[in-house]
């Protein structure tokens, strides 16, 4: 008999990270497995399909080869990775709801329990300062001190040390990559990496040996934010990618909490707008746990995080911290290392082409010894997802300008795209219609997401 996970994979392959297509398959035909063996006519019907998802979905359904999943699942099954699927019963309940759920998660490690315990994702700036880094580690040796379990990206600066923090006091994390489970990146975290495998888990919903793309790290947030009751943004200057993962966490229906930066800090504008525009105000682990404390009684102890850095240089306890475990910071020479990518040089360290960072990356089987057995493998790439065509037959050249000044993946208000020639009657106007259109998606606290990466000229053809 089959194994159901090769339909899920199939149907992931087949619709690409982040679509919402595969989620609205699964909630008309009733799974993957049924999805695959589903038999369309012209009477067929699709309620609450737009043009383009019908056109799409006939040609999902004229490509039904399960060989390329069948060699995803061993190669998954081969370097000791788990394949998670919604009908699992470990498969974390918070993302069962979103609208662009993950339909398969490849995972390593220790699954914590997702569907009982208090998670929160903790991220910020790359580029951390003195006062960001022992922000990130006080909070995360806070939280997971006081039951929580923390998530975040495993990225450079304030993501990576809100993991050690609670690595530190012995809690849980996850790590929510942007490339496949078996390929660590940045490279200079193999530390933290086999840290956060001893004691947690790593995983993605991309399949093995996925190479880390900067497409793939906006659609992989919503996974983190998603995971999670609660993201906290640590230090975040205005265009810092950390505010994609709290604007994932408002379109969610997240709570968004934010630590205050020094006024004038360019590394403080993003996470203090945060805090003008209503997000929650977080001065110390405490402040986070308090919302839920009466939520999740059987894990979170507010005694516990009090007590935990009670007496603690916690500045000199990061700053050890972070150099033990090798973690990175993007421009920085204050602690780990000076003048170098990612902090002290190594030997694996990535090459620079024209100031930037190269996307090179380590496989497990690169690492010590002290890895799972089975991680040694050849990476490989994931085919480009083809270009999504939007039906535009209702909508002007205003609509499609908005859709244009919107970010693909990237939540995003109202608000944000009136321009002294686009009053926000106009805008809102355009959202309505894209929106009927199939080209964006309405969320919680006011915020659309723009599906689909190419920008769309007048004629409605994409460019």
């Amino acid at each position: 008999m089959t194994d159901d996970r090769i339909y899920w994979i199939w149907l992931a392959e087949q619709t690409g990270a982040g679509s919402s297509l595969g989620v609205k398959l699964i909630n008309r035909f009733g799974s993957a497995r049924h999805v695959f063996e589903a038999e369309i006519g012209e009477d067929t019907e699709f309620p609450g399909f737009n043009k383009r998802e019908i056109e799409r979905t006939k040609r999902i359904l004229g490509e039904r080869s399960t060989e390329k999943a069948e060699k995803i699942l061993k190669e998954a099954e081969e370097a000791g990775q788990r394949v998670i699927v919604p009908t699992d019963g470990d498969f974390p309940l918070s993302l069962k709801n979103l609208r662009d759920a993950p339909l398969v998660l490849y995972a390593a490690g220790r699954l914590p329990r997702f569907n009982s315990d208090l998670f929160v994702s903790a991220v910020g700036s790359r580029k951390m300062s003195d006062y960001g880094r022992d922000s990130a580690y006080a909070l995360g040796y806070g939280l997971a001190s006081g039951g929580a379990c923390v998530v975040s990206g495993m990225a450079l600066g304030v993501d990576s040390v809100a993991m050690t923090g609670a690595l530190e006091a012995g809690g849980v994390t996850v790590a929510v990559l942007g490339s496949g489970v078996d390929v660590v990146y940045p490279r200079e975290h193999g530390d933290l990496y086999r840290a956060v495998l001893r004691d947690g888990c790593v995983m993605s919903e991309y399949p093995p040996g996925t190479e880390p793309s900067g497409f793939r790290f906006p659609v992989r947030n919503r996974i983190i934010s998603g995971l999670s009751v609660a993201t906290v943004v640590v230090e975040a200057d205005a265009g810092s990618g950390s505010l994609i993962t709290a604007r994932h966490a408002a379109y969610q229906g997240r709570a968004v909490f934010a630590v205050p930066g020094r006024v004038g800090t360019p590394g403080s504008y993003g996470t203090n707008g945060l805090l003008k525009n209503g997000a929650l105000v977080a001065t110390s682990a405490e402040d986070i746990l308090a919302e839920y404390e009466f939520t999740f009684p059987h894990s979170v102890s507010l005694g516990a995080c009090r007590n935990a850095l009670r007496g603690v240089d916690v500045s000199e306890a990061a700053e050890e911290a972070v150099n033990r475990m090798r973690v990175g910071s993007r421009g920085s020479g204050n602690y780990y290392g000076k003048g170098t990518y990612g902090g002290k040089k190594l030997p694996s360290a990535p090459r620079r082409k024209n100031g930037k960072p190269q996307g090179e990356t380590v496989r497990m089987g690169d690492l010590s010894d002290d890895l799972p057995a089975g991680f040694v493998r050849v990476g490989r790439k994931t085919e480009p997802q083809e270009p999504q065509r939007i039906d535009l037959d209702m909508l002007d050249e205003v609509n499609i300008r908005v859709y244009n000044l919107m970010t693909p993946d990237v939540p995003v208000t109202a608000d944000e795209l009136v321009r002294p020639d686009l009053p926000v009657s106009e805008v809102l106007s355009s959202m309505s219609a894209l929106e009927l259109a199939g080209a964006i998606e309405a969320g919680a606290g006011g915020y659309y997401l723009r599906r689909g990466s190419d920008d769309l000229g007048a004629d409605g053809v994409g460019e």
